[in-house]
C-alpha cells in the first residue's frame, strides 16, 4: 500500500520535489538543483524572495510543458527571462480560487504571512495528487486549519516562526484537522546555525503524539 511520502523526492530548504508514480512531477519553489532534469509538469513558487524564487533553478526544473503556479513578480520574469508562453502561467494569491492542472494536480492557495511576508506577498499551497494531500506552508509564522496527509512547515526561527518550538507545536494542538505527518523543512543547510531546528521540532511534536519525518536535506 502506498505511504503519502513514497512520492516525495526530495526535501531542500523550502524546495519540495513530488514524483507521482505514473503521474505529474511537482516541484515547489526549486533550489539548489544539483542536476538539470527538465521534468516538471508543475513548478509552484510561493513568493519572490530569492531562497523560493531562483532563476537558475527554474531553468533546470522546468520544461517545454511545463505549467506554473506563481505570484505576479515571478509571473513577470518567466515571459521575460524564459518566454514562457502565458497560457503556462497561473497568477495565485491567498484568496485565489482552486486551480485544477491537466497533469491532475489540484491546488488550493492558502495564506502565508508575517512581519517578513506580508499578507498577499506570497502563498501557502494545500496540493493534491496521487489519492493524498500535501499542504506546503511556505514563509508563515501563522498555519491554515485544513485537512491534509503530510504537511510541511518552516522551523528555521529567523524569518518564520521566531519561537518555532512553542508555536508550531501550539498551533497543530490547536488545529481541528491534525495533519498525518508533519515535516519540519526551511531550516539546515543554506540557514547557517539551524542544523538541528528540525530534529528539535521532532521530538517535542513526538511527545505530543504527532508522526514526524525528518526528510530535509542541507
Amino acid at each position: 500500500m502506498m505511504d503519502a511520502l513514497d512520492c516525495v523526492d526530495l526535501v531542500r530548504h523550502g524546495m519540495v520535489r513530488f514524483r507521482v508514480p505514473g503521474g505529474p512531477v511537482v516541484y515547489t519553489d526549486p533550489f539548489q538543483l544539483e542536476k538539470a532534469p527538465h521534468d516538471a509538469d508543475l513548478i509552484v513558487v510561493t513568493h519572490s524572495h530569492s531562497d523560493h524564487f531562483s532563476p537558475d533553478d527554474l531553468r533546470k526544473a522546468a520544461g517545454p510543458d511545463t505549467c506554473f503556479a506563481v505570484t505576479a513578480p515571478v509571473a513577470d520574469w518567466l515571459t521575460a527571462e524564459m518566454g514562457v508562453d502565458p497560457a503556462y502561467i497561473s497568477l495565485l494569491t491567498p484568496a485565489a480560487p482552486d486551480l485544477v492542472f491537466e497533469c491532475g494536480v489540484v491546488l488550493t492557495p492558502l495564506a502565508a504571512e508575517n512581519k517578513n511576508h506580508p499578507l498577499g506577498f506570497g502563498f501557502g499551497a494545500l496540493l493534491r495528487m496521487g489519492g493524498f494531500s500535501y499542504y506546503v506552508a511556505g514563509d508563515t509564522d501563522v498555519l491554515s486549519d485544513v485537512a491534509c496527509d503530510v504537511l510541511f512547515v518552516p522551523c528555521d526561527g529567523l524569518y518564520n516562526m521566531l519561537r518555532y518550538m512553542d508555536q508550531i507545536p501550539g498551533q497543530l494542538a490547536a488545529m481541528d484537522h491534525k495533519p498525518g505527518v508533519v515535516v519540519p523543512y526551511h531550516y539546515a543547510g543554506y540557514m547557517e546555525g539551524t542544523d538541528n531546528n528540525g530534529p528539535r521540532l521532532a521530538e517535542k511534536l513526538k511527545a505530543m503524539g504527532f508522526k514526524v519525518k525528518l526528510l530535509c536535506r542541507p
